[in-house]
């Protein structure tokens, strides 16, 4: 599943990325997990759709990543945003999500292409509840699936609470 880990080079990767987002409208970029981390998966080119952030998603098998993060790139291109803090219904990926703002480096090939040196492309974690409604702070860390957590969301939404 890792391109660059099967000798593909960068500038090789960026060229894959730029035709999909020619082709489809975004790319979908996984990071393999280091060590002690798990999968964690982007969008590239959300932020041609009017300065929409890039998404990024934790703690789920590359499949479901790309799912959600699919269905939410298609509700970008017909116009809907997404903004820090908002909660999105379990009717729309399967379980409540709430949006965080995250530090935009953290998706390099999207850096690359709408960044600067000077600007970081804007960018929002997909953080999702467990299959009870939890959200991942509610937890202690070996029942979050995995999930990392690279924003805050703040104010949090309340136990149990989805839209």
């Amino acid at each position: 599943m890792c391109a660059m880990c099967d000798g593909q080079s960068a500038d090789d990767f960026m060229a894959d990325v730029i035709d999909d987002i020619g082709r489809v409208g975004w790319a979908i970029i996984a990071v393999e997990a280091e060590q002690g981390r798990h999968l964690h998966t982007y969008t590239a080119g959300l932020t041609r759709y009017h300065g929409h952030p890039e998404l990024i998603f934790s703690g789920a098998d590359f499949h479901t990543a790309h799912h959600v993060l699919d269905v939410l790139a298609d509700g970008v291109r017909a116009g809907r945003r997404f903004e820090a803090g908002q909660v999105l219904a379990p009717e729309e990926v399967g379980r409540s999500c709430v949006m965080a703002r995250v530090d935009g480096a953290r998706l390099p090939f999207a850096q690359r292409l709408y960044g600067s040196p000077v600007t970081t492309v804007a960018a929002l974690q997909v953080v999702w509840s467990d299959a009870d409604g939890r959200w991942p702070w509610e937890m202690c860390d070996h029942h979050r699936d995995g999930q990392q957590l690279f924003g805050v969301v703040w104010p949090p939404p309340r136990p149990g609470v989805t839209p």
